[in-house]
């Protein structure tokens, strides 16, 4: 049982750095009018960017 609980707690966070890798790709295409509406600087933006699919 102990092995299925690791499997799918592995599964889930794989899957959560995925989608953090990829929002943080998007984050780095925004034009700077999407920038100001979602109320970040680009300097803002390329810092969350930068950072490794693992880190929150």
């Amino acid at each position: 049982m102990w092995m299925v609980q690791l499997a799918c707690a592995l599964r889930n966070a794989l899957n959560a750095a995925a989608r953090r890798n990829a929002a943080r790709r998007e984050l780095r295409e925004l034009d700077e009018r999407l920038l100001r509406d979602v109320g970040i600087s680009r300097e803002q933006a390329l810092r969350e960017a930068d950072k490794p699919f693992w880190r929150r």
